[in-house]
Protein backbone atom coordinates (compact mmCIF):
# COMPACT_ATOMS: atom_id res chain seq x y z
CA UNK A 1 0.00 0.00 0.00
CA UNK A 2 1.10 3.55 -0.45
CA UNK A 3 -0.16 6.57 1.48
CA UNK A 4 0.13 10.07 -0.17
CA UNK A 5 0.54 12.41 2.15
CA UNK A 6 1.93 15.78 3.27
CA UNK A 7 3.84 16.87 6.24
CA UNK A 8 1.90 20.21 6.17
CA UNK A 9 -1.55 19.26 6.48
CA UNK A 10 -3.55 17.61 9.55
CA UNK A 11 -5.85 14.88 7.76
CA UNK A 12 -2.32 12.53 6.42
CA UNK A 13 -1.38 13.52 9.85
CA UNK A 14 -4.48 11.48 11.58
CA UNK A 15 -3.60 8.64 9.59
CA UNK A 16 -0.04 8.34 9.97
CA UNK A 17 -0.78 8.70 13.71
CA UNK A 18 -3.56 5.78 13.51
CA UNK A 19 -0.89 4.29 11.61
CA UNK A 20 1.89 4.72 14.24
CA UNK A 21 -0.28 3.16 17.27
CA UNK A 22 -1.22 0.28 15.59
CA UNK A 23 2.75 -0.16 14.36
CA UNK A 24 1.45 0.09 11.08
CA UNK A 25 5.15 0.14 9.59
CA UNK A 26 4.37 -1.42 5.53
CA UNK A 27 2.39 1.19 4.13
CA UNK A 28 4.58 3.42 1.46
CA UNK A 29 4.27 7.02 2.52
CA UNK A 30 4.59 9.09 -0.72
CA UNK A 31 5.13 12.76 0.22
CA UNK A 32 2.91 15.57 -1.93
CA UNK A 33 3.49 19.09 -2.12
CA UNK A 34 0.33 20.66 -1.95
CA UNK A 35 2.23 24.32 -1.76
CA UNK A 36 3.56 23.63 -5.31
CA UNK A 37 0.02 22.05 -6.34
CA UNK A 38 0.99 18.52 -6.47
CA UNK A 39 -2.11 17.67 -5.46
CA UNK A 40 -3.91 19.20 -8.19
CA UNK A 41 -1.88 17.30 -11.02
CA UNK A 42 -4.08 15.84 -13.52
CA UNK A 43 -1.92 12.53 -12.73
CA UNK A 44 -2.72 12.63 -9.14
CA UNK A 45 -6.47 13.69 -9.48
CA UNK A 46 -6.62 10.62 -11.38
CA UNK A 47 -5.25 8.09 -9.26
CA UNK A 48 -6.99 10.14 -6.14
CA UNK A 49 -10.57 11.74 -7.70
CA UNK A 50 -10.11 14.92 -5.80
CA UNK A 51 -7.24 17.60 -5.33
CA UNK A 52 -6.62 16.45 -1.29
CA UNK A 53 -4.46 14.40 0.89
CA UNK A 54 -4.34 11.71 2.40
CA UNK A 55 -4.97 9.33 -0.03
CA UNK A 56 -3.94 5.58 0.55
CA UNK A 57 -3.41 3.33 -2.49
CA UNK A 58 -4.00 -0.13 -2.25
CA UNK A 59 -2.19 -3.19 -3.84
CA UNK A 60 -4.72 -3.75 -6.05
CA UNK A 61 -5.17 -0.19 -7.21
CA UNK A 62 -8.34 1.00 -5.52
CA UNK A 63 -7.62 4.08 -3.56
CA UNK A 64 -9.45 5.36 -0.36
CA UNK A 65 -9.53 9.11 0.40
CA UNK A 66 -10.59 11.08 3.84
CA UNK A 67 -8.70 10.44 6.68
CA UNK A 68 -11.27 8.49 8.85
CA UNK A 69 -12.22 6.38 5.65
CA UNK A 70 -8.36 5.75 5.85
CA UNK A 71 -8.69 5.01 9.67
CA UNK A 72 -11.81 2.60 9.33
CA UNK A 73 -10.01 0.71 6.83
CA UNK A 74 -6.96 0.11 8.81
CA UNK A 75 -8.36 -0.56 12.31
CA UNK A 76 -10.42 -3.64 9.54
CA UNK A 77 -7.01 -5.24 8.83
CA UNK A 78 -5.54 -4.40 12.23
CA UNK A 79 -8.28 -4.22 15.00
CA UNK A 80 -5.97 -3.82 18.05
CA UNK A 81 -5.10 -1.45 19.63
CA UNK A 82 -8.98 -0.63 18.89
CA UNK A 83 -9.56 2.94 18.14
CA UNK A 84 -12.87 2.91 16.48
CA UNK A 85 -14.61 1.80 19.17
CA UNK A 86 -15.15 -1.90 20.14
CA UNK A 87 -19.72 -2.13 20.24
CA UNK A 88 -21.92 0.05 18.63
CA UNK A 89 -22.52 2.34 21.52
CA UNK A 90 -18.96 3.00 21.92
CA UNK A 91 -18.12 3.50 18.04
CA UNK A 92 -21.22 5.81 18.12
CA UNK A 93 -19.80 7.66 21.32
CA UNK A 94 -16.34 7.93 19.12
CA UNK A 95 -17.58 9.09 16.26
CA UNK A 96 -19.86 11.71 17.54
CA UNK A 97 -16.72 13.07 19.72
CA UNK A 98 -14.79 12.85 16.06
CA UNK A 99 -17.42 14.72 14.41
CA UNK A 100 -17.51 17.54 17.24
CA UNK A 101 -13.88 18.48 16.78
CA UNK A 102 -13.63 18.14 12.95
CA UNK A 103 -17.14 20.52 12.46
CA UNK A 104 -16.22 22.81 15.31
CA UNK A 105 -12.47 22.93 16.31
CA UNK A 106 -10.66 21.63 13.42
CA UNK A 107 -12.66 22.85 10.04
CA UNK A 108 -12.67 26.72 11.75
CA UNK A 109 -9.11 26.64 12.66
CA UNK A 110 -7.84 25.42 9.24
CA UNK A 111 -9.95 27.94 8.06
CA UNK A 112 -8.49 30.81 9.92
CA UNK A 113 -4.78 29.46 9.04
CA UNK A 114 -5.45 28.92 5.70
CA UNK A 115 -7.11 32.28 4.86
CA UNK A 116 -4.38 34.30 6.93
CA UNK A 117 -0.76 32.93 7.01
CA UNK A 118 0.92 34.47 3.92
CA UNK A 119 2.36 30.34 3.16
CA UNK A 120 -0.96 29.10 2.50
CA UNK A 121 -1.64 31.61 0.17
CA UNK A 122 -1.18 28.73 -2.72
CA UNK A 123 -3.84 26.81 -1.11
CA UNK A 124 -6.72 29.56 -1.93
CA UNK A 125 -8.12 31.54 -5.04
CA UNK A 126 -8.44 34.52 -2.95
CA UNK A 127 -6.82 34.67 1.06
CA UNK A 128 -10.16 36.04 2.71
CA UNK A 129 -8.73 38.02 6.36
CA UNK A 130 -12.93 38.18 6.98
CA UNK A 131 -13.22 34.40 7.00
CA UNK A 132 -9.96 33.98 8.82
CA UNK A 133 -11.19 36.45 11.41
CA UNK A 134 -14.76 34.48 11.88
CA UNK A 135 -13.32 31.17 12.08
CA UNK A 136 -10.71 32.00 14.38
CA UNK A 137 -13.72 33.08 17.03
CA UNK A 138 -15.83 30.24 15.82
CA UNK A 139 -13.41 27.52 17.18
Amino acid sequence: MKLYTSHRAPNPRRVRWVMAEKGIEDVELIEIDILTGEHKTAEYRARVGVPHVPALELDDGTTISESVAIGRYLEALHPEPNLFGRDAREQAVIEMWTRRCEFYLANPIMLSVRHSHPALAALEAVQMPQLADYNRLAA
